[in-house]
């Protein structure tokens, strides 16, 4: 079932999407809301599943993690239907995700590892499944807007 989302959900998601741990007086306060109401709607979305998580936005690049690659992987034919690869590949804690895509590969990874070595034994891991016939990988030098970035609420205007 799909929840109804008005134009005051979409201000308190961009709100939420920008700062989760804004104090509630705060937003409420900036959205022009009681407190109550405010809390009432987020619970509604949360209850909705319009909000699913809350995420700490880390900085892995400062914990070691230097190199950010996306491999490009290519299954044998029937790869796809095989939830197996799909599991065993993501269930590698350096993936930081993996999507199933059109074109020339089939998967693609994106993959953050500490060093050299680090990035070869994950695309080993990756290799090593029974469905991969070949991996592309292709190294991130420069990263100009990552994914945590992504806000089309952005440009709601709040009421007032």
């Amino acid at each position: 079932m799909k929840s109804k989302v008005d134009a005051v959900d979409l201000m308190i998601l961009r709100e939420l999407r920008n700062d989760c741990k804004r104090p509630m007086r705060e937003l409420a306060t900036k959205l022009r809301m009681h407190p109550n109401t405010l809390l009432q709607r987020i619970k509604r979305l949360e209850k909705s599943k319009v909000i699913r998580k809350y995420h700490a936005d880390v900085d892995y690049k400062s914990l070691g993690y230097d190199m950010h690659a996306v491999v490009m992987i290519k299954i044998k034919k029937s790869g796809l239907e095989d939830e197996t690869l799909l599991k065993d590949v993501s269930a590698l804690p350096e993936v930081v995700a993996l999507y199933a895509v059109t074109g020339v590969s089939d998967c693609i990874a994106i993959v953050k590892a500490k060093n050299r070595d680090d990035l070869v034994r994950i695309l080993k891991a990756v290799q090593s499944q029974v469905s991969v016939l070949r991996t592309t990988s292709y190294l991130i030098l420069v990263t100009y807007k990552e994914a945590f970035e992504f806000n089309p609420l952005s440009n709601i205007l709040v009421k007032g």
